[in-house]
């Protein structure tokens, strides 16, 4: 599987995610938008969330051990509009939900 499409099904359980906690959620349709979800509360507060899918090391390096998880960082534009990284490991979600990074709930 390709990671564009490990991207898709990492964006809809994220919103599976955010729905079943009780937030509004609406999908950016824009492919160049630097934020994947905007994330809605009950009293209106809206957060932008770019929603990754977790990565991890398949080999080992001088300061890393294959497994590790592998850390993302917001881009300067991400961080001017305070979005919100967002990684889940979509390869759990069938039972349970791992999730990383996460500030929101």
């Amino acid at each position: 599987m390709n990671s564009s499409t490990k991207g898709k099904i990492a964006e809809l359980y994220a919103i599976n995610y955010f729905m079943e906690k009780g937030y509004h959620v609406a999908l950016s349709v824009d492919a160049s938008c630097p934020f994947d979800l905007v994330v809605t509360d009950k009293q209106g507060k809206c957060t932008l969330v770019d929603v990754k899918n977790l990565k991890v090391r398949k080999t080992n390096s001088t300061h890393c051990k294959k497994g590790d998880r592998i850390g993302r960082a917001s881009s300067k534009k991400q961080k001017d509009m305070g979005i919100e990284l967002f990684e889940i490991d979509i390869s759990s979600c069938q039972n349970n939900y791992k999730v990383y990074n996460k500030r929101i709930t």
